[in-house]
């Protein structure tokens, strides 16, 4: 569809469904290892979601497909394109998958929007955005709306970055801090290189100096996002400053599940052997009705990543509860969830459950 007048414009479809194919209309370089992917729809769409939000992609590598989360890096204030900042993580199966093989041109399918991490559920005159690494994404998407929608809003933005060469954004962000007097942005290296002339603050947070940086603190709604030990750093920071908890807000994700599966091995390991042996795990049978197929689960496997090994195509994103992509009708059965926040309570009513964080109590039958 093409826009040449103002009921064009009013006429353009939004983003109402889970999936969603886009196209690829420009990568940018934003550091030696990060790249935006600015998507748009292959018919004029408009983008609506949430600044902190997140959305999933499945792709398929060598015959085998994974899922992983990206937060939205940019603005619903901007609705016509959408665009992902990811980082090459070393050793990673996806993100240099998608650096070397996404360009313009490039076809993909996203799902969402998800996730309850959002500037728009919290009101406040003040805020604080905390970030470290690629964290900065949902902060950036943050601060983009602001800085499009409410200018006056007083905002301090405090981004740690290992050296100069890792910052991301810096030039808009200083641009945003330049155009509005109400917008503090500042970088923090905790390891400069002895080649880059960089005049700024130093080190790793703690709670001087983020006393020191931001005096009213105790007046702020913070919003954080970074590795989960920058952001328990953080919340120890601010706890030793009596900070208001409740004002605290942060996101973080675990796309492999390895923090499940560091936990379950931590609960094994701290069985005794007697005990271990009385609570040796149960095998039960799961039926998929409307595709007719049933399997074995251990009583101590997750849901989601059983359904995914016997080749059962789940819609998935967080894996940690919290977007409700992996949201199924349970028919009969007893199950046990970790963490449901991503789950409406009519769906709770109406026995839907969340895959991804769902351990199974006896024989169920699921509607897939």
């Amino acid at each position: 569809m093409s826009i040449s007048s103002l009921s064009d414009l009013q006429a353009l479809p939004t983003w109402s469904t889970r999936k969603t194919e886009v196209v690829c209309s420009q990568v940018i370089d934003e550091t030696h290892n990060v790249k935006t992917f600015q998507f748009i729809a292959p018919e004029a769409t408009l983008f609506h979601f949430i600044p902190g939000q997140f959305v999933g992609i499945q792709v398929e590598i060598e015959g085998q497909r994974h899922n992983r989360s990206y937060t939205i890096a940019s603005s619903p204030s901007r609705p016509h394109s959408i665009e992902l900042t990811i980082k090459k993580e070393d050793g990673g199966a996806v993100s240099p998958w998608i650096h070397e093989n996404i360009k313009v041109g490039s076809s993909i399918e996203l799902r969402g929007p998800a996730g309850r991490f959002n500037c728009f559920d919290i009101q406040s005159d003040k805020a604080l955005l905390i970030s470290a690494g690629s964290g900065i994404t949902p902060m950036m998407s943050m601060a983009r709306y602001w800085s499009d929608v409410e200018p006056a809003k007083d905002v301090q933005f405090l981004n740690w970055v290992r050296s100069v060469n890792d910052i991301i954004f810096r030039r808009e962000m200083a641009l945003i801090d330049h155009r509005n007097t109400s917008f503090q942005f500042e970088v923090i290296c905790t390891q400069p290189g002895l080649g880059e002339n960089w005049l700024g603050r130093r080190g790793r947070i703690n709670s001087t100096v983020l006393q020191d940086m931001v005096p009213d603190l105790l007046s702020r709604e913070v919003f954080c996002c970074g590795p989960e030990g920058f952001m328990e750093q953080v919340k120890a920071c601010l706890s030793e400053l009596g900070f208001d908890m409740s004002n605290y807000h942060d996101e973080s994700f675990d796309p492999g599940g390895k923090k499940k599966a560091k936990l379950q091995q931590l609960k094994n390991e701290a069985k005794e052997p007697e005990i271990a042996e009385v609570n040796k795990p149960t095998i039960f049978t799961v039926k998929l009705t409307r595709s007719n197929k049933q399997f074995d689960i251990s009583s101590e496997e997750f849901l989601l990543q059983k359904l995914e090994s016997e080749g059962v195509s789940m819609d998935s994103s967080c894996r940690v509860g919290n977007c409700g992509a992996c949201i199924v009708k349970k028919i009969d059965g007893e199950t046990t969830t970790e963490n449901e926040s991503g789950l409406a309570s009519d769906d709770k009513k109406a026995q839907f459950i969340l895959t991804c964080t769902t351990q199974v109590k006896s024989d169920i039958s699921l509607d897939l």
